[in-house]
């Protein structure tokens, strides 16, 4: 089970992605090399293996991303998966989406990624999962 924020660069106007018009196509945000570069300076120690993945340790969570576009290939979005706890996770999503100069959907409530929303959407993720793996 994992919290996932998918990072576009988002129309600006829209306040919720229900605002985002049908048939919308999200503007590119670097190439691979230049969004790996990305990742790795506000995730430091990312590592990435020969398929793109990334792999990240933060304090009490972990990130993969699917960052897999060759170097000179453009990236329109990228895929986050958080598993673990701690708002460490919301910190690096939120960093992620800064330093792209884009926006994430979280999957909690499905929308824009914030920091109230972020934090309130990881801890609900988590109860959620802990009540799964408890059977209850």
């Amino acid at each position: 089970m994992s919290w996932d924020v998918y990072v576009y660069r988002f129309p600006p106007e829209a306040e919720s992605p229900a605002d985002i018009e049908a048939g919308w196509e999200p503007p590119v945000i670097g190439t691979g090399r230049e969004v790996r570069a990305a990742l790795a300076g506000v995730l430091p120690g990312i590592t990435f293996g020969e398929d793109g993945w990334g792999e990240y340790e933060g304090p009490g969570f972990s990130l993969s991303t699917t960052t897999t576009e060759a170097d000179d290939t453009p990236v329109t979005g990228v895929g986050l998966i958080f598993h673990g706890s701690g708002e460490g996770a919301v910190r690096a999503a939120l960093a992620v989406t800064d330093v792209l100069g884009a926006r994430g959907i979280e999957t909690g409530s499905g929308g824009f990624l914030t920091d109230e929303s972020g934090r309130s959407s990881f801890e609900a993720w988590q109860a959620y999962r802990d009540r799964v793996l408890r059977g209850s």
